[in-house]
């Protein structure tokens, strides 16, 4: 499930969904739990993304 690699865990998946702060459009990604906060710090560095919402989607 998650798009960052293969060999990652399926384990704690988690659903990001992030704002383009030029458009206003949302897209929703998917990553493992790990993978997941790295994705947040990359977003959080680019003034151009907004984190909109985090969720752990099942165990």
């Amino acid at each position: 499930m998650c798009e960052r690699s293969a060999n990652c865990s399926k384990d704690d998946a988690c659903q990001l969904v992030i704002r383009n702060n030029d458009t206003g459009i949302e897209t929703v990604e998917y990553y493992c739990k790990a993978h997941l906060v790295l994705r947040i710090c990359e977003v959080e560095d680019d003034d151009g993304l907004t984190v909109v919402d985090a969720t752990k989607l099942w165990n």
